[in-house]
């Protein structure tokens, strides 16, 4: 198959071949050379538009790379929010030493925790009982200790107070 070059010089030799007037045969070439440069141009007109539309292109599949990555890591923090459980920090006074510390613990499986300070092991309970008062040592709730030891309502206390 014959290049694109070879095709237009035999159409040229043709044309010298054919044509025997001198100036003839020159005026018909460079009418010829016109055109073909006409063409060229156009096919360069729609390369260089096909090439700013890649362009285009390329930069916005770039632009919704970057959106869909920003996307991606925020769904990926949701995710981790809400379905991945890395563990736990519970604050624990340790019964024995009364050292407070953090513990991460990482299910409710483990039963017992190592106190860092005093090396004792702290035994776990994960019952929940409904009917069950807590020490009085948390702010959690409504109870606390009172000088004696006894659980009292801070409720009940200020109920109390309000009779006198």
């Amino acid at each position: 198959m014959a290049t694109l070059g070879e095709k237009y010089l035999k159409i040229v030799n043709d044309i010298k071949a054919h044509i025997s007037d001198e100036e003839e045969r020159k005026y018909v070439v460079d009418k010829l050379q016109d055109i073909s440069a006409l063409y060229t141009d156009i096919l360069e007109t729609i390369a260089n538009i096909g090439t700013k539309k890649f362009e285009m292109y390329e930069n916005n599949q770039n632009e919704i790379e970057k959106q869909i990555g920003k996307l991606k890591e925020t769904v990926d923090l949701i995710k981790s929010d809400i379905y991945e459980e890395d563990g736990y920090d519970f604050e624990i006074v340790c019964p024995y030493c009364n050292h407070e510390f953090v513990a991460d613990i990482e299910s409710e499986l483990k039963e017992e925790v190592e106190c860092p300070e005093c090396h004792n092991i702290i035994e776990l309970d994960w019952s929940e009982d409904e009917d069950s008062v807590c020490s009085g040592c948390c702010s959690e709730c409504e109870h606390y200790e009172d000088e004696f030891g006894n659980i009292e309502n801070k409720k009940e206390q200020n109920n109390d107070d309000d009779d006198m």
